[in-house]
Formats: structure tokens, C-alpha cells, sequence
């Protein structure tokens, strides 16, 4: 590629998708939660704080679109602007984790709660102690360093903290639902079917890997008092590995099936209300950084390089949007499968019209990621 300035245009696109991604999955789970929570004790107790809760989660995604929206159009916003709009959508996502999690705990995953046993304490007890309590945490914690007018230096720390939790939450949340799908299976559910091993292994042993692997880099990260600091590849390498996971798993269903039976993890992996599909666009905000390249740690977005002898800045730039653009397309037809019999809890992914460009969007999808980590690894060889 040939030298030039950071094109940051991909990366604020994706930035966009993903927001509004984000938006259209806490929308539906909204909607579908006013309609159809239980009405009838013990459960009520807990749907009714969810249906709460979530709706706190739809303002938050809303101003991160309208917000990102502007800032694509503007080109630009002030430091006080982003930092109010930042401030909004903490706040109110904090009170999401605490309304839509803590009150599942109380109801579900204490001793002599609904159906309380090993299986719920993997499933809801563990999880939802860390979505409840910590993520919250963090989140306030990181709201109360935000300040244009003080240095950078605790925003970030308590930034990339808040990101290494989100990412443990995210493990914990998958993990403890895999493991209790395979105890009420028994062995024979992972022993008998490779895929579903494959599954077991990439959730509790891949996404724990990525999880250690953010930690070490925010550890490494955490003294930096500028963002021009950052190692970006990295941080794009961990967006991506989150969302080609998700990818993976759900192709994985849809190209053979509910292998070995139904059972508690297609039920968590495939409800939508329960699962953060929106994270299967985070590689438009990831691929763009794998080529943000820092100058013997000078860099600035002015004085990045972007250069090898495979392709041009304009040719990769087609490729991320080419890249968006089944992403989006693979997004868009799963969503409107779920959208499609609002307020039914039914879901169409099943049907052909929807099965089958969710797969074909999917595979391309997946294999042009693919395709374009492995042109930023090769980039990254012939800069050293």
C-alpha cells in the first residue's frame, strides 16, 4: 500500500453500523419484553426490572447513534460535546446492568430461588453478579474521570478496565451457559459430536484466552496519557477476535443444525434476548485499526503510515466496505427474522428466505475478516 495519512473514514462508518447494530438488538428485546414478561410471581418480579432496564439500554444506544451520526457528518465535535454524550451513555447503561441482571440473582440464582441448582448458579447466579455488580462498577467509576479539561491519563485507565470486564463478562456469560448445557446433556454431548466440542472449547477456552489476552494489554496500556499512544492493532485484533467468535458459533448452527439435539446452549446462544448480537459487527470497528500504524510510538492520525506492495489505500478501503457491507446485510436479514413476528417470541431464522442469505451473508462475511487480518499480518511483516 502506498504511504499516506490514516483514512479514518472506515473506521467512523463502522463505528456508526455498529451503534445502530447495537440500537436494533436492545430495541427488539425491548419490545418483545413489554409484550411478553411473565405476569405471574416469582418471575415478574425479575421481567419487570429487565423490561426497565433495557429500556435505559435503548436511550443509551440511541445517543450513541445520534451522537456517532453526527461526528460522521460534522467531521468533528468538541471535547465538552463527546464528553456529555459519553457521560449519557454510561449512566444509562449502568442502570441496565443493575435492573436488567441483579433482580434475575434474587429471583433465580440464590438458594431456594426458581428452580435453583447448579445449572442456574452457571447460568445466572455467576453471570449475573458480574453484570450486575462489577460492570456497573466500572462504569461509574470511568464517568466520574471523564473531564475535558484534566488529562487523559485516568479516563484511560479506567477505559480500557472497563473494556477487560465487559470482555471477562462476555466469557463468563457463554462459558457458564456451555457448561451447563453439557452437564444436562452429560459427556456424551461434547464426547459424540466434534462440532459441539469445538463449540465447548472456542467459548471456554478461546474467548478466557482473549479475555487474558485484553488484560495483559490493558496492564501494559494503562500508563499512557494520550491516545496517540495506543497500540490500536491490538485493540483492533481484540474486536475482531470477539466478533469473529460470535460469527463462527452462529454459522456453525446455521450451516449444520442443533447438533446432537436441542438443548441449553442453542436455547442461550440463539435467544435473542439473552445473547449481544450486535457484536457480530464489531470487525467494522476493528478491521480499520489492524492498519493504524504508530512511528517509533510518534504517531499522531496526521503522521500514521499506511503502506506495503499489496494494495492501495483506495483498494483496502473497498475491501472494508465491501466487508461492511455483507456484514450488515448478514446482520440486517437476521434481525428482521427475529423483527418479522414482533411481539411473537417466535423466530423465523429457521424459514429458507431468511436461513439462506443469513448463511450465504455469513460465510462471505467471514471469509473476507479472514481475508483482511491476514493482509494486515502480512502488511505488519514487511513494515518491520
Amino acid at each position: 500500500m502506498e504511504n499516506g495519512k490514516f483514512d479514518w473514514q472506515p473506521f467512523k462508518i463502522g463505528l456508526l453500523l455498529v451503534a445502530t447494530s447495537w440500537f436494533v438488538y436492545v430495541m427488539y428485546d425491548d419490545i418483545l419484553g413489554i409484550y411478553n414478561r411473565h405476569t405471574t410471581l416469582p418471575l415478574v418480579k425479575e421481567d419487570i426490572a429487565a423490561t426497565f432496564g433495557i429500556g435505559f439500554a435503548v436511550a443509551a444506544s440511541a445517543i450513541a447513534v445520534l451522537t456517532i451520526l453526527f461526528y460522521v457528518v460534522k467531521k468533528d465535535l468538541s471535547k465538552p460535546e463527546t464528553t456529555m454524550s459519553v457521560r449519557a451513555i454510561l449512566f444509562l447503561e449502568g442502570i441496565y446492568f443493575v435492573l436488567g441482571f441483579l433482580p434475575a440473582v434474587y429471583v433465580e440464582g440464590i438458594p431456594g430461588g426458581f428452580h435453583f441448582g447448579i445449572q442456574r448458579f452457571l447460568q445466572i447466579t455467576i453471570p449475573c453478579l458480574v453484570d450486575g455488580i462489577a460492570i456497573p462498577i466500572v462504569l461509574a467509576k470511568l464517568l466520574l474521570t471523564l473531564n475535558p479539561n484534566k488529562p487523559a491519563k485516568e479516563t484511560i485507565k479506567w477505559g480500557l478496565i472497563a473494556g477487560t470486564v465487559y470482555l471477562f463478562a462476555f466469557w463468563i456469560n457463554n462459558a457458564g451457559n456451555w457448561i451447563a448445557a453439557a452437564l444436562a446433556k452429560g459427556a456424551s454431548y461434547l464426547i459424540d459430536y466434534p462440532l459441539n466440542m469445538l463449540s465447548f472449547i472456542l467459548t471456554t477456552i478461546g474467548l478466557l484466552l482473549l479475555s487474558l489476552y485484553t488484560a495483559y494489554f490493558t496492564k501494559k496500556t494503562i500508563g499512557k496519557e494520550s491516545l496517540n499512544k495506543f497500540d490500536f492493532q491490538k485493540i483492533g485484533l481484540i474486536l475482531v477476535g470477539t466478533g469473529m467468535y460470535l460469527i463462527f458459533t452462529l454459522l456453525l448452527y446455521y450451516l449444520f443444525g442443533a447438533v446432537g439435539g436441542w438443548g441449553e446452549w442453542y436455547s442461550w446462544f440463539l435467544g435473542h434476548g439473552y445473547l449481544d448480537l450486535w457484536g457480530l459487527t464489531l470487525p467494522f470497528v476493528g478491521l480499520p485499526l489492524l492498519f493504524y500504524t504508530n512511528n517509533n510510538s510518534q504517531a499522531t492520525p496526521n503522521s500514521l503510515e499506511k503502506s506495503d506492495n499489496i494494495l492501495t489505500k483506495k483498494q483496502l478501503n473497498i475491501m472494508l466496505y465491501i466487508t461492511e457491507g455483507l456484514g450488515i446485510a448478514f446482520y440486517a436479514v437476521l434481525s428482521a427474522a427475529y423483527y418479522w413476528v414482533i411481539p411473537s417470541t417466535k423466530v423465523l431464522t429457521g424459514e429458507p428466505i431468511f436461513k439462506i442469505p443469513i448463511t450465504i451473508f455469513g460465510i462471505l462475511y467471514f471469509i473476507l475478516v479472514l481475508a483482511i487480518v491476514a493482509l494486515s499480518t502480512i502488511k505488519k511483516k514487511n513494515n518491520k
